[in-house]
């Protein structure tokens, strides 16, 4: 078969830029924003990203809106995973092939147990940012601000690196720029080596550049796909938490061909347990474009509170649109999600329910190093089929944590058996993750456990 070339990586595509004058969101409260020193310094880069090009297209937003409805039908699988907050620069485009790796052999587990595909979502190029429960943190015996993603400030036990500096907003862009060149590059390999599928699937285009399009490459970018030899990968969606506004702003552009306005910063943004007030600027944003969008789902929220999140994200119940993320940990899973899936089936919402069983399970280790016990990460994940199961519905999609690398960050299976063991490979820049081996083994036991019904 022949091969086709290797994409080059492009000059940018053209900025557009949305018509949007006066968003719905300005002047809402908006929880977890960082304390900028120099307001007009956030404005002047909030303007530099306006005019910079989309990192993604709305078409391909749409196609991953169309794979999400699939999820939401019981027809295929979401796998969402990657860091807690993402390294940039020559380091998140070094860790990228890691985690495409890890993912794609999680999903063909999956798919090729439940005979489904997956779909598969990075917490990738844009997961910068994160929200924090204290404004400060304690690091070598002093108090210094906490540190909240490299968009924000760095990690360095340094109070000049812990001010938030809003130039870091401009290199995070440009970080996932370079990540997202990177995955059109590795889907290129990956169509390349299609050889019984090249024929049907792979773009009868000539291979061409990077211009903010993924799915030119792949009829079935993103999810797996059925094969002779069994299910096979294929490339990855990206997602973030759709935390500083200051950063997703100016990339909420008019689509020409709809009139609709998507978040061109990612394809599949969400809103966090501690950021989505229905009367808040978080929930504002996610309501007004056209992407599919998530919302964590944590221990603290009312029925009421999640009958109006239902109601302001899909108005419409429109299948795929929305994800729900349940956080809710092993302990509390078997008591409080009966009644969050009777709550959102009652009001006639056709959601993609996804378990986040890692947040819910987190402590700090007598090391001092945060981490989570593979017992209490599988515990919730089984709890989350068993019980969507018995309501008749479909347990989704998992969101997970992952390193792509041979980390020592998360106890038991597959990991260090000892709180000792944590520091030999401990290198999560925020929240502890699996490692390869913890990754497959959840999803193989995720698989067997929706498999058995």
């Amino acid at each position: 078969m022949r091969r086709p070339a290797m994409p080059l990586i492009a000059p940018a595509p053209p900025a557009r830029t949305s018509t949007l004058t006066a968003p719905p969101w300005r002047g809402l409260p908006a929880a977890q924003q960082p304390p900028w020193p120099d307001p007009a310094a956030v404005a002047d880069v909030a303007g530099e990203l306006a005019r910079l090009p989309a990192l993604t297209a709305a078409a391909d937003v749409r196609q991953a809106g169309a794979a999400l409805a699939d999820v939401s039908a019981h027809q295929a699988f979401l796998l969402q995973a990657g860091d807690c907050a993402e390294p940039t620069g020559a380091m998140g485009v070094a860790a990228l092939q890691g985690k495409h790796r890890v993912l794609g052999e999680m999903a063909e587990i999956i798919s090729n147990r439940l005979e489904l595909p997956t779909m598969t979502v990075g917490r990738i190029a844009g997961q910068y940012a994160k929200p924090r429960s204290k404004p400060e943190e304690i690091v070598g015996g002093r108090a210094l601000p906490v540190f909240r993603g490299l968009n924000v400030n760095a990690p360095d036990a340094d109070p000049a690196a812990r001010i938030p500096d809003p130039r870091r907003l401009l290199a995070g862009y440009h970080s996932a720029r370079a990540l997202l060149s990177e995955l059109h590059i590795i889907a290129h390999r990956a169509a390349s080596d299609l050889t019984p599928l090249s024929a049907a699937h792979i773009s009868t285009r000539r291979p061409r550049s990077w211009d903010g399009t993924l799915r030119a490459v792949l009829d079935d970018y993103g999810r797996t796909h059925r094969t002779e030899d069994g299910w096979r990968r294929t490339g990855l969606w990206t997602s973030h938490e759709a935390l500083l506004l200051d950063y997703e702003e100016p990339f909420v552009r008019r689509d020409p061909r709809t009139g609709e306005d998507y978040l061109l910063s990612t394809h599949l943004p969400w809103v966090g347990d501690r950021t989505r007030q229905t009367d808040g600027a978080h929930i504002a944003l996610l309501a007004h474009i056209a992407n599919p969008v998530a919302v964590k789902i944590g221990p603290g929220i009312s029925r009421s509170d999640l009958i109006a999140l239902c109601h302001r994200l899909d108005p419409h119940r429109r299948p795929g649109r929305l994800t729900l993320i349940t956080r809710l940990g092993a302990a509390g899973v078997r008591e409080l999600l009966p009644e969050l899936i009777r709550t959102v089936a009652e009001a006639g919402h056709q959601v993609v329910w996804a378990s986040d069983p890692m947040h819910g399970n987190t402590f700090t280790a007598a090391t001092g190093h945060k981490t989570r016990h593979m017992d209490a990460i599988t515990a919730e994940t089984t709890a989350f089929i068993e019980i969507l199961h018995r309501a008749g519905q479909w347990p989704g999609g998992l969101h997970l944590e992952v390193a792509g690398d041979r980390v020592t960050e998360c106890l038991g299976a597959g990991g260090p058996r000892s709180e000792q063991g944590l520091s030999r490979a401990y290198r999560t820049l925020c929240d502890p993750r699996l490692n390869d081996d913890q990754a497959r083994l959840l999803a193989q036991a995720a698989a067997d456990l929706i498999a058995r019904g």
